[in-house]
């Protein structure tokens, strides 16, 4: 072979492995994708997690399968508590929490948790309309991406006895989440001594009666099954009650910015999605509850204006305490003034509180 023509072989070999080598299939030299890990206690099945599981599988083809999400739901990766602790471990990288278990780590997140701060749902949606953004900004500060806030609703007071003051209900066995310090404290503050039970504690405690009162919304209570076990409830909304939705930030080192707009786009519609449909779900929950034959107690006027005093004792404790700083309380009740004063409110329908 002359030295042009091993000159022309040498090229045309180099010209084959290089166009072998492109030719690989794409998965050869794919990166591996991130696997993000989503707890819940919402049970599998239910609304929330239709909505989430079509958001993974969106997500999943519109990023080409270089973000997954896996899910966990009906709280088998234990209490919001667990799952937090989970995810600055790294065995977990996000979830729907209650927001009770950010303590320290962003404690204004339960600004609207205040109890009975709210008079109608018109307010609510004001309130969340001017300050939903302070919230996830806030948690983005303390090292969690959030997606939005999803509503869950009013809790009420559900017992297995008849009580409709604040004296009957100082005689109650009434749960508190175990570990909410912020929760115990408000109830403290109510002169109610509060029993701490995890969420997977309460249905067994409320049958052999360690509880028997808990204050939680209806569409709560219903695929818990603890109306099962209660009887009646005080027509009195307590608390508005709320999940943020987040992912640990430390998770999405590995997810380029490209798909990270991707990941935000699609959960944050999701988030928006299932608050969107939390008002329907709510009166439904509130009616099937009177269907499974629980009883609604309405409180006099004097019980319910003792329970709105002891409310505002209780959140002054909350503020005095630091679990709402006096900045964000001050915003609130800025935008509350705005509402109730006619001249700016005009004349705006609301939907009471109370006949939700």
């Amino acid at each position: 072979m002359t030295t042009s023509s091993r000159w022309v072989a040498m090229a045309v070999a180099s010209a084959v492995a290089i166009f072998a080598a492109v030719a690989q299939p794409s998965g050869a030299s794919e990166p591996k994708a991130t696997e993000l890990k989503i707890a819940t206690s919402a049970p599998d099945g239910t609304a929330w997690m239709k909505i989430l599981r079509q958001a993974g599988a969106d997500i999943e083809k519109a990023t080409e399968k270089r973000v997954k999400l896996r899910f966990y739901p009906g709280g088998v990766q234990g209490d919001d508590r667990d799952v937090m602790r989970k995810m600055r471990i790294g065995q977990l990288h996000g979830g729907s929490v209650r927001t009770g278990v950010f303590g320290r780590t962003y404690s204004d997140i339960q600004l609207y948790n205040l109890p009975m701060v709210f008079r109608n749902m018109d307010e609510v949606d004001a309130v969340r309309r001017a300050l939903d953004a302070d919230l996830i900004e806030g948690l983005g500060e303390a090292g969690y991406t959030a997606y939005g806030i999803a509503e869950l609703g009013m809790a009420y007071a559900m017992s297995t006895s008849a009580a409709r003051s604040l004296k009957d209900a100082r005689r109650l066995k009434v749960w508190a989440p175990k570990g909410d310090i912020p929760a115990i404290r408000l109830l403290e503050a109510f002169d109610i001594k509060p029993i701490t039970l995890t969420i997977g504690e309460v249905l067994p405690s409320l049958t052999t009666g360690v509880i028997d009162t808990v204050a939680a919304p209806p569409v709560a209570v219903l695929p818990l099954l603890w109306h099962t076990r209660l009887e009646y409830v005080l027509d009195l909304p307590f608390m508005y009650i709320y999940s943020p939705f987040v992912i640990y930030e430390r998770s999405l080192r590995g997810v380029d910015a490209a798909d990270r707009e991707v990941l935000h786009r699609i959960l944050s519609a999701a988030v928006a999605e299932a608050d969107r449909r939390s008002r329907a779900d709510h009166d439904a929950a509130w009616k099937a509850l009177g269907k499974q034959g629980l009883e609604f107690l309405s409180p006099k006027a004097a019980e319910a204006a003792e329970w709105r005093a002891a409310a505002v004792v209780a959140s002054k404790v909350w503020i005095d305490e630091g679990i709402v700083s006096q900045p964000m309380h001050a915003k609130l009740q800025s935008v509350l003034a705005e509402i109730r004063n006619p001249k700016a409110s005009g004349n705006v329908k609301t939907v009471k509180v109370a006949e939700r």
